[in-house]
Order: structure tokens, then sequence, then C-alpha cells
């Protein structure tokens, strides 16, 4: 049995954290009712309270290990992260990006003792499916709060590589979960991009090389060259340019700021530059 969604507002708004810590029983009911209304409509209890608690709990060790992990199986399932996934402009966004948000908590908190090589594995492959499937790209719903779907990914996917058992083998696969996210039939109005660039900070800190990163962006630009030679000014090209070219510049200003390298940044500004003309025929 779980605490209906009024019943599980009441008991965060009032919550004995003392309680939740001598009563096991109590404290696995208040989780599984937090996971069970994960995708409340209800922004208060959503955001607010279920999310924000679930972070405290999971960050001060409130929450044993065990239940952690069933938490974490819970996350990944058909009815969480890849609930009635592909759906466009429904509440079922809700549920799949705020689950996403607990696997970035719990990623983040372990420290490589809890995980296998084996879940481990099961994780970074939901989430690039996830990245690759998600559809419903809203950022802030009216009435029912943030949505976020991809910024939250985003988040997931910068624990994911912040990891111990994170394998810069995947290096490629990560880049094209960026790429994919960028290149989606929307233009993003909540800096989802921006969010995006805090996983490719990550994986230059774990030691990408430069190369690597400049020959990911000239093959971005690429992409997007070849889908207008093709297709021409469609609306997902222009979509898809506002979103590649914004990512770019708070790359490049981000870039400047952390790991000024002379040979990056101008190849982001020839990138841009380069886009810049294309569209305006100036410059």
């Amino acid at each position: 049995m779980v605490f209906e969604e009024l019943t599980l507002k009441h008991e965060l708004l009032t919550i004995d954290e003392k309680k939740i810590l001598r009563d096991e029983i109590y404290c696995d009911k208040l989780i599984d009712s937090m996971m069970k209304h994960i995708g409340s409509t209800d922004p208060v209890l959503r955001d607010e309270l279920i999310y924000t608690n679930l972070s405290k709990f999971i960050n001060g060790g409130i929450i044993p290990q065990s239940k952690i992990l069933n938490m974490l199986e819970i996350c990944l399932d058909e009815e969480h992260l890849f609930y009635k996934i592909g759906e466009e402009k429904t509440d079922s966004v809700f549920t799949r990006s705020f689950s996403s948000l607990v696997v970035a908590l719990i990623l983040t908190k372990e420290d490589g003792t809890l995980l296998d090589a084996k879940k481990f594995l099961e994780i970074q492959t939901a989430i690039f499916k996830y990245l690759d499937k998600e559809r419903d790209i809203r950022g802030f719903v009216e009435n029912k709060g943030w949505a976020h779907s991809i910024a939250h990914g985003a988040d997931m996917l910068t624990a994911l590589i912040s990891h111990a058992h994170f394998n810069m083998n995947l290096l490629s696969d990560v880049l094209k979960a960026i790429e994919t996210s960028l290149l989606k039939d929307v233009v993003y109005q909540d800096e989802e991009e921006e969010r995006l660039i805090f996983a490719v900070e990550v994986l230059l800190e774990k030691g990408m090389e430069k190369q690597m990163l400049m020959n990911w962006i000239k093959a971005l630009s690429s992409t997007l060259n070849k889908e207008h030679v093709k297709s021409g000014q469609t609306l997902p090209f222009y979509r898809s340019k506002i979103n590649m070219t914004n990512f770019m510049k708070s790359l490049y200003f981000r870039l400047k700021l952390m790991n000024p390298d002379k040979e990056l940044l101008e190849c982001l500004e020839h990138e841009i530059h380069y886009w810049f003309r294309k569209t305006y025929g100036r410059g």
C-alpha cells in the first residue's frame, strides 16, 4: 500500500526525518509512495516535495542502499523512464523526466561500490535509449510546472560520465546522444542546450582529447549542412540550426573560461561564423 497524493503531500509537508530513520516500514511506504507519484501533475508535490526530499534523503544517506537499488530499478522500468515514451504534449513526460532526475541523483551520490559492471551497463544503455526516444521536449508547462525532459536527461548523462565506472571508450556514444538531443525537431526555450554542455565539460575533465571534440563539432555542422542540401530551408532544419548554433555559442564561452585552448576556440568560431554567413549572407 502507498499513500494517495493528498496524503503524501501532507506527509512531506510535515515530514519527520527521525521517524523515517527509526521506522523501516514507514520509510519504505513513504519512498514507494514518492516513486508512485513521481510524475504527479501537481508541481508542488512533484518538484518541491518529492524531488527535493528524495535529493535530501539520497545525499544525506537516510535511505538504505538496498532501497536505493530498488529505486534505481523502478526508475529504469517501462512505467517510469520509458513510460509511454514517444508521446508528445501529454502528462506522461513528468514521470519520465523526474525519473531521470532520480537516476542522476543516485549516480552522483554512488561511489562505485553499490553498482556492479552489469548494472552500470544497463543504466548507460537506458540513458542513451531515453535521450534518443524522448519526443516531448517541453520545458515549463503552464499550471503543471517543469517537464524539462532534455535538461533532466542531460543531468542524467552528465552523472553517468562522472561516475567511477564510466569508460571513455563510450565517448562517441555520449557525443552521439548529445547530437541526437540537439537535432530534435524543436527550438529549445529553457536552456536545454546549455545543460548538455556540462556533459562535454566532464568529458574534457576525464581526458577527452581536444581533436576528438573538434572533429565532432565539425561533423555536427557537416550533418546539418547535408540536411540543408538535401531538404532545403525546412522548419526542422531551421530549428536544428538554432539549437546547434546556440549550443556552440554557449560552449565557446564556457571553454573560454574553463579551458581557453586557442585551436578549440577557433574551431567553434569558424563554425558559428559559417552558419551566420550562410543564414544572412554577410559577415
